[in-house]
C-alpha cells in the first residue's frame, strides 16, 4: 500500500495502540504521542487493561504483548514492533516527514533490529511482574 493511500485512511478512523502501563519510557512515549495527535485517531490502551478484556482483543492473547507496541489499524490488521511505530508515525501530523523515510526501500533492514535493541534495553530495567 502507498504511503498517501494510508494517510487518507488514517485521518477517520481510529487506531487502537498498546503499551505497557508499567514501562516509565513507554509512558513517556504515549504521553508525548498523545500531545501531537492533532486529529485524535489513536486511542492508547494499556495491555494490562486490554487482557481483562481479551474477547475485544483476542490477538493480544498469544503474544507477550508488554514487550513491545502493538497496534490495531481501522481495517483490523494487527502490527507490532517497528511496524507499529512506523504506521503510528504516519498517522500523527508532527512525525509525518520522520515517518517517510521508514518506508523507503530496505528501511526496515535497519529499523527491525534497531526497535528490538532499543526495546530489549529498556527491558533490562523493567520488572514484569503485572504485565
Amino acid at each position: 500500500m502507498k504511503v498517501f493511500e494510508i494517510l487518507l485512511k488514517d485521518r477517520c478512523f481510529i487506531h487502537y495502540i498498546f503499551f505497557d502501563k508499567h514501562c516509565p519510557p513507554c509512558r513517556a512515549a504515549v504521553r508525548m504521542f498523545q500531545l501531537s495527535d492533532l486529529y485524535h485517531c489513536c486511542c492508547w490502551i494499556p495491555i494490562q487493561e486490554a487482557r481483562l478484556d481479551l474477547e475485544n482483543y483476542p490477538y493480544l492473547f498469544s503474544r507477550n504483548a508488554a514487550h513491545e507496541l502493538h497496534m490495531c489499524t481501522e481495517q483490523g490488521v494487527v502490527l507490532h514492533g517497528f511496524y507499529a511505530l512506523r504506521r503510528l508515525l504516519l498517522a500523527i501530523p508532527l512525525s509525518f516527514f520522520p515517518a517517510l523515510f521508514l518506508y523507503l526501500p530496505y528501511a526496515e533492514r535497519i529499523g527491525v533490529p534497531l526497535y528490538n535493541i532499543i526495546s530489549k534495553s529498556r527491558l533490562k530495567h523493567i520488572s514484569f511482574k503485572n504485565s
